[in-house]
């Protein structure tokens, strides 16, 4: 029994000696090198390349552009705030959007100067079935009667002929507001130095200045 342990010892030691020199790495698949420091010393790429650096010496990534804009402006207002951006900005550096606002009238009837004769007024609308509503929230026509509200000139009018049709007397074209043009200009893309270039502007019209897109430059 002595000599079988003896053999078995004697056996395994061969066993360790023969993988601890890489004879048995075929054999059993796992070198006894493959995680020691010189074999990843002797992969490395060009090591005498690699440079420790300090932290001050590393360089910030520079932050992402923005939009910025200014507006709305005028069509008369226009050339004046262009004119600002070309002393900061190459031409094309910006971009113009344009916005069209229809205007806005009404078919309207009134202002009545007692409460008598707007009610027989309104008994007479509704004895010839003619939708309408007291206006409200403009105390330039109140009391009065409205009935619709337009975009377009052209519709208030068919509007009122339509009523003079139902024998509507005194019914007229009220214009409440004028149709629009703004302009709003954009720089898309202003990096950190065209922030500051656009930062000493200030001869835009209205003493009004750039500020990020989106933002009170709605026309």
């Amino acid at each position: 029994m002595l000599r079988g342990l003896l053999a078995a010892l004697l056996l395994a030691n061969l066993m360790f000696f023969s993988w601890s020199r890489g004879w048995l790495d075929d054999v059993v698949g796992l070198s006894p090198q493959r995680d020691r420091e010189p074999q990843r010393l002797a992969a490395q790429i060009a090591p005498e390349a690699l440079q420790i650096l300090p932290p001050a010496t590393l360089t910030r990534r520079a932050p992402p552009p923005v939009c910025l804009e200014a507006g709305p402006f005028t069509p008369a207002e226009l050339p004046q705030a262009e004119s600002a951006l070309r002393r900061a900005l190459p031409e094309g550096g910006w971009a113009l959007l344009t916005r069209e606002r229809p205007g806005s009238w009404m078919a309207y009837m009134g202002r009545y100067n007692s409460k008598v004769t707007m009610q027989r007024r309104a008994e007479e609308l509704r004895r010839r079935e003619v939708a309408f509503e007291e206006v409200r929230n403009l105390p330039d026509y109140e009391p009065g009667f409205i009935f619709g509200r337009y975009n377009r000139e052209a519709d208030a009018r068919e509007s009122v002929r339509r009523l003079q049709e139902q024998k509507v007397r005194f019914a007229r074209v009220v214009r409440l507001e004028p149709p629009s043009t703004s302009h709003v200009l954009r720089v898309p893309k202003a990096d950190p130095a065209t922030q500051e270039r656009l930062t000493q502007i200030d001869d835009l019209p209205q003493g009004r200045k750039l500020q990020p897109c989106g933002r009170d430059s709605r026309p």
